[in-house]
Order: C-alpha cells, then sequence, then structure tokens
C-alpha cells in the first residue's frame, strides 16, 4: 500500500458515525450528498469536511457541497515563471519612469 493509497474510503462508516452523531440528519440524504461530493473531492477532504459538519450544530448534509472546488479553479493552469519576471519588470518601469510635470496654471 502506498502513501496515495491512504486514507481508504469508508463511506459506510462514516456514514454510521453520522447517524450516531447527527440523528437529526437524514443519512439518505447524506449518502446522496456524499455520491455528488466524491468525484469532485478526495476522500480525506470529505471526511474532514463531514467531521466538521458532524461537529457544527447548524450544519446540515447539503452544506458538503457547498464545499466543493469550483470547477474553474481546476482547469485553471497556474502562471509560469515568466509572468512573475514581465509583472516586476512592469513595476519597475512604472516606478523609474520620469514623472510629468503638473502646471498649476489657472488654479
Amino acid at each position: 500500500m502506498t502513501s496515495s493509497d491512504i486514507p481508504q474510503p469508508a463511506t459506510s462508516q462514516l456514514l454510521a458515525l453520522a447517524a450516531a452523531s447527527r440523528p437529526d440528519w437524514s443519512i439518505d440524504q447524506l449518502r446522496d450528498v456524499l455520491a455528488q461530493a466524491r468525484p469532485d473531492m478526495t476522500w480525506g477532504r470529505v471526511l474532514v469536511a463531514v467531521a466538521q459538519m458532524i461537529a457544527d450544530p447548524g450544519a446540515e448534509p447539503t452544506d458538503l457541497l457547498a464545499a466543493l472546488p469550483e470547477p474553474w479553479r481546476q482547469r485553471r493552469r497556474p502562471p509560469g515563471p515568466d509572468t512573475y519576471t514581465r509583472g516586476a519588470d512592469a513595476a519597475r518601469a512604472a516606478l523609474h519612469a520620469p514623472q510629468p510635470h503638473r502646471t498649476t496654471e489657472g488654479t
């Protein structure tokens, strides 16, 4: 077993914990929400999010869907190193550019 295999998904155990800890929740609703969230979230992230929701008296199973990562953030590639260099060069040029003279005539 490699470190990428840990933690192992344990959905039935998580549902049992939620049922024992939060009898006010519909376990069927939590099961449905978990099924919707799992393709977009790692098991570790699901586990932490559900544990936090169990501890929050005001939380509902559907709150897990609000924790889903935004799809546009996953598709977006991080900027390359040249982006930072161009930005720094532009900032330096702006700082060292001659300032236009302002006139006070007419005031």
